[in-house]
């Protein structure tokens, strides 16, 4: 199964054959202002129109309520502002918004999370198809300083618990990771080589200085070639 993405806003369905896939991991991977969050507003917005419940955890205040209404007012082809005001309300609703600043945090708000899920306890009934976490590196990096096993032991942890509930749930998980700089200054996903083997699927997002274009490139899929390129119009 698929999580589906609004091919009109963010070319991202045809790059991976359908969308987000149910059960899996997918990564985006790009620098500040690269259009990670976005992509992540956008697959939220999407999914919660689709009569599904998402999860979200915003690591940096970067969820906006303004965005997800632009997003649902371009889509919804309702021509009266009471029809968008009506649609958004239960765009919204779906949408359930953590502040989470730490990774202990986050385990806790994931444990609840399969709690609920194996008790079925999830806001207004409704499925949940998509977690994000947006990002999963502003949580991870800081506990990565030090010659101490504790830091990386959380990072696998956090990796392991993610796709257990994509697994166990059939829910598409999303989270985004910034770069660092890498060899002849080429950057590179940031968490290092533990971390590159727990996404499905790692996607680089690209944006030059000043335009509205977001380069996707494949860089991990199971199914797919390393690669494979498309390019896709952001509304910033």
């Amino acid at each position: 199964m698929f999580c589906p993405l609004d091919v009109k806003e963010f070319r991202i369905d045809a790059l991976l054959g359908g969308g987000l896939r149910e059960g899996q991991l997918t990564e985006l991977v790009g620098s500040s202002s690269s259009g990670k969050t976005q992509a992540c507003l956008l697959s939220a917005s999407t999914v919660a129109k689709h009569k599904s419940s998402v999860i979200y955890l915003d690591t940096g205040n970067s969820f906006s309520p303004q965005r997800i209404a632009r997003f649902v007012g371009q889509s919804s082809g309702y021509v009266f502002d009471n029809q968008v005001d009506h649609m958004l309300k239960k765009v919204l609703d779906r949408i359930i918004c953590y502040s989470v600043f730490d990774i202990y945090q986050m385990f806790d708000v994931l444990h609840q999370l399969k709690i609920n899920l194996r008790s079925e306890i999830v806001k207004s009934n409704q499925h949940v198809r998509l977690l994000i976490v947006d990002s999963i590196s502003s949580l991870i990096t800081p506990i990565l300083g030090g010659s101490g096993p504790q830091g990386h032991a959380l990072m696998i942890s956090a990796g392991f618990l993610l796709k257990k509930l994509a697994h166990e749930h059939n829910i598409a998980v999303l989270v985004t990771n910034h770069v660092v700089g890498g060899e002849d200054g080429i950057s590179k996903p940031a968490l290092g080589e533990s971390w590159k083997s727990v996404p499905h699927v790692r996607l680089f997002l690209s944006r030059d200085c000043g335009s509205n274009v977001c380069n996707i490139s494949m860089l991990k899929h199971p199914s797919m070639a390393s690669g494979r390129a498309a390019s896709s119009t952001m509304y910033l």
